[in-house]
């Protein structure tokens, strides 16, 4: 709690693992900013330095969420020998390993509802989703794709991701037992995606 002072970088990334820990096990609308204060071992008034409100925190987790995204299709497409037309299927085997985190999908679970339920929230949401989509397309479109090709093949990672985490979710909410391997959720999202290539 108390101890050396911190840089501000490093008490601001404490004080969101602290938000998201108090989201994933209380849920996002019963967790007071005073709980995220006392999980994160700081002041209110220090929270609140850098953070204005408990809805600022929300929307630094989600752009948290969406760098680590960005950061992923950027891997995979950095490689010079990566052929454009297999990154779905690259990015479905890391989409499927990753959806294997229970915390982070409960963490996202109370992220989603909250952004359904809150207006404000769900236009910076899509605000950060179309900025990604313009720094995807003109990374694919530095690679040789034109403009068409470059958003058909974004849609296609989209849905990738859309299909393994509502697998992954399911497998949550609803089974006690052993989680669904990475390889067979794999599997399931790349028979689910490509079927839906095909019609």
């Amino acid at each position: 709690m108390g101890g050396k002072r911190r840089q501000p970088e490093e008490r601001k990334a404490q004080i969101l693992q602290a938000a998201k820990e108090s989201f994933r096990m209380h849920g996002l609308q019963a967790t007071t900013v005073d709980a995220i204060a006392m999980e994160a071992g700081v002041s209110v008034g220090l929270l609140y330095r850098y953070f204005k409100s408990k809805s600022e925190m929300v929307q630094a987790i989600i752009a948290e969420d969406v760098q680590l995204q960005m950061g992923q299709i950027e891997r995979a497409v950095g490689d010079g020998s990566t052929d454009l037309a297999e990154l779905p299927r690259l990015m479905i085997k890391q989409l499927a390993d990753e959806s294997q985190n229970r915390d982070q999908l409960a963490l996202m679970l109370e992220i989603t509802a909250e952004v359904a339920r809150n207006a404000p929230l769900r236009e910076f949401v899509r605000r950060k989703r179309g900025e990604v989509r313009e720094a995807l397309a003109a990374k694919f479109e530095s690679k040789g794709l034109d403009r068409a090709k470059a958003h058909e093949l974004i849609e296609q990672v989209e849905r990738a991701s859309a299909i393994a985490t509502g697998v992954a979710l399911d497998a949550l909410i609803y089974s006690d037992s052993v989680r669904t391997s990475s390889k067979n959720l794999e599997r399931i999202v790349e028979a689910a995606l490509f079927s839906v290539e095909r019609r």
